[in-house]
């Protein structure tokens, strides 16, 4: 490669394939940053290469001709490939970048990997081919949930972590996981758990009562969980295999909290890096770079083992909302999954499976400070003024389905947007030209929704001005003085807890914005219905105020062979990989 690396510096330097240049030795040697004795060894390198012409000139100092005859790009890509094996695909992506190879080509690269290395690989070894592989636009460096709380992020956590117990969404009932018995007082201040024995972690030690409390007691320090043991006066260890959590308050749904991820349980005396960190789950973290993810079966996993043995996602942020990138591809080729329908991408070959996604998209109106807090008719007339009906029709993509509130099961009748009584709210509005700042964090389609909301409140005099931050930055930072928030509203299983973190959790939008008029969640003697109940007048009454903006719900996808089974999206709207099997064909 070294050598490949003075070819680049000459090629980015001269510019001129097929084309003869007159250049000296010495030229060359202060291009290559070398001594004239180098410069003449890597020129000839470069001639039994046949990557260049040279004609010498007669003596020293005098001018020789050089021809480059190879697209470094090309050239780049051709070396790449040649040297590739399944285990180095990280260091090949390296490389493309190193060499600045350009995006079309580096999304060639990307999907002769996919749709013809791998394939061929697969034919070669199908024995070791129990895998998954498939491209995605981010990088994930965080995966532990006290820091992070989105969508792919959250996917992924769900194959590292294990839980106290785990709710059934199609029974609205609690199933034994770690725990395999629980009880609680009458007034659920006091809830007790019984553990298995023998849950090994991913570096082999046993799981016991100290690391469920460990994994609790950490929310109390900084973590986007602390909501959930706000109320927790103290967490007892018994035995190895028996925890009691006592509560001021009582706490009827604290099996919803403890089914969460905030419920994950890691283990207490092992100190690991929120980019792999060690779990009970049945993957666990073999590699998390820029470049890929690799999950590996975890063969000591408590319960039934996974069909597939690898989960590997490689990143080409290129990818993400680019329209070109796919069309660049080719469309002839066996892939054994794709999450993403972008356009341009010839799919009719493969199985579709298609689910509306139960999350949304949400703006919130700032309540707690600042020139939307007291000004209703404002809030109201920039409210009528976002259409999701129209945002959906001309922004595309995957935006699929109008939203207005936290679930769909609960949207019984569709509020209106009309502009023209918009115009008569601003008119009775306290609004005098001010900026509006809406803040947002990259991806998830923010950019492109922040800029379509800014336009559309231009047109009606309304002002805006947009910040994005990074993921990171969005969670630290003091949101209260941001007068628009915009992302994404996730659903899970649980309708209750769905409800509770949106209201509640350190990770969403709205508690940034609520008013200090919202009340707690009141609890005393309450059954999990009382308060599921309680949180949807919250919310009706909240949209009555517009406080917040539902705008719509993407529709997921996923695209496969037909060799590839056990296809099923979670509340996330991701495949679980637990469920996945090949069939021979």
């Amino acid at each position: 490669m070294k050598l490949l690396g003075h070819y680049e510096v000459l090629s980015r330097s001269l510019d001129n394939i097929d084309e003869e240049v007159f250049i000296t030795v010495e030229e060359i040697a202060r291009i290559l940053s070398c001594s004239y004795r180098n410069a003449k060894i890597i020129i000839k390198h470069l001639q039994e290469k046949n990557w260049i012409e040279w004609k010498p000139g007669k003596g020293r100092g005098n001018y020789s001709t050089l021809k480059l005859l190879q697209n470094i790009d090309i050239l780049v890509m051709e070396q790449v490939k040649a040297s590739m094996t399944p285990h180095s695909i990280d260091e090949s992506l390296k490389l493309l970048n190193k060499f600045q190879v350009k995006h079309s080509l580096q999304r060639e690269f990307i999907d002769w990997v996919f749709h013809s290395y791998l394939s061929e690989q697969r034919d070669l070894a199908s024995d070791r081919f129990s895998r998954l592989h498939f491209p995605s636009y981010r990088s994930l460096p965080i995966l532990d949930p006290a820091f992070v709380c989105r969508r792919s992020e959250n996917h992924i956590m769900r194959h590292i972590f294990s839980q106290l117990v785990q709710f059934n969404e199609n029974t609205n009932s609690f199933l034994p996981h770690l725990a395999h018995f629980w009880e609680h007082n009458q007034d659920h201040t006091k809830w007790v758990f019984y553990l298995q024995k023998g849950v090994r972690f991913h570096h082999g030690k046993e799981m016991t009562a100290e690391d469920v409390c460990y994994s609790f007691r950490r929310h109390k320090k900084t973590s986007a969980y602390s909501w959930m043991v706000e109320d927790l006066e103290k967490i007892t260890v018994h035995q190895s295999y028996k925890v009691e959590f006592l509560f001021q308050k009582p706490c009827p749904y604290f099996l919803h909290l403890a089914a969460s991820l905030g419920g994950s349980i890691l283990p207490k005396d092992t100190s690991s890096s929120s980019a792999t960190p060690i779990g009970t789950g049945p993957y666990r973290i073999s590699n998390n770079t820029e470049e890929t993810l690799t999950l590996t079966v975890f063969h000591d996993y408590f319960l039934r083992r996974p069909f597939l043995e690898e989960i590997c996602i490689y990143f080409f942020p290129q990818l993400y909302d680019n329209t070109d990138a796919i069309d660049s591809l080719s469309n002839n080729f066996e892939m054994n999954f794709y999450h993403y329908p972008y356009l341009g991408r010839q799919i009719h070959h493969f199985d579709k499976y298609t689910v509306l996604d139960k999350g949304s998209k949400l703006l919130t109106l700032n309540r707690k400070k600042g020139i939307l807090a007291k000004d209703f008719q404002l809030r109201k007339a920039i409210f009528h003024f976002i259409s999701p009906d129209r945002m959906i029709k001309e922004l595309g993509g995957t935006r699929y389905k109008k939203a207005s509130h936290l679930l769909e099961k609960y949207e019984l009748e569709e509020p209106c947007h009309f502009t023209e009584t918009g115009r008569e709210s601003l008119a009775k509005s306290n609004y005098n030209g001010e900026i509006l700042l809406l803040g947002s964090y990259n991806g998830a389609g923010n950019e492109a929704d922040a800029k379509w909301i800014r336009k559309e409140l231009l047109k009606e005099g309304i002002h805006v001005a947009i910040r994005f931050y990074t993921y990171d930055q969005f969670q630290s930072l003091s949101l209260e003085e941001v007068d628009l928030l915009l992302g994404e509203q996730l659903s899970y299983e649980s309708d209750l807890y769905t409800y509770l973190s949106a209201f509640k959790g350190g990770h969403n939008l709205l508690p940034y914005h609520l008013p200090p008029t919202v009340k707690e969640i009141q609890t005393v003697n309450d059954s999990e219905g009382d308060v599921l109940s309680d949180l949807r007048g919250m919310e009706n009454n909240l949209m009555k105020e517009n406080q917040h903006i539902p705008l719509y719900r993407i529709i997921q996808s996923a695209f496969f062979p037909s060799y590839v089974k056990g296809v099923h999206f979670n509340s996330l709207g991701w495949i679980d990989f637990t469920k996945i099997w090949y069939k021979d064909t």
